[in-house]
């Protein structure tokens, strides 16, 4: 997790110099809206900012997506958990879907 905190301290630094501001860009003053993870450096305590990240990165689950773009190593227990997660969101998927195609099937049945 420290290599991933020290991987995004470089690209916050490198987007920060690389993005020009707002009245630059021609948006007159208006922000484009932040896509991912945002935090804000308070009182420039960039260590509590970055261990805000971490752990909004590890509930997001993003922590688990970089971890397996890098073929880290996952614990057979972590497979078991992530395969019945898996699994349990498939079979509500089809739950969800059979029960709408019941609905549907009822409406055009009942015109």
């Amino acid at each position: 997790m420290q290599a991933v905190a020290r991987a995004a301290r470089g690209l916050a630094a490198a987007a920060a110099a690389a993005r020009p501001s707002a009245t630059e860009a021609g948006h007159r003053g208006q922000v484009q809206q932040a896509r991912g993870i945002v935090v804000q450096v308070r009182d420039g305590n960039l260590e509590r900012a970055l261990s805000i990240m971490e752990r909004r990165m590890r509930s997001s689950g993003m922590e688990r997506l970089i971890r397996a773009r890098t073929h880290y190593h996952v614990k057979d227990s972590e497979k078991r958990v992530l395969a019945r997660k898996g699994l349990m969101q498939r079979v509500r998927s089809q739950e969800l879907g059979k029960k709408l195609r019941e609905i549907l099937i009822k409406k055009i049945r009942g015109q």
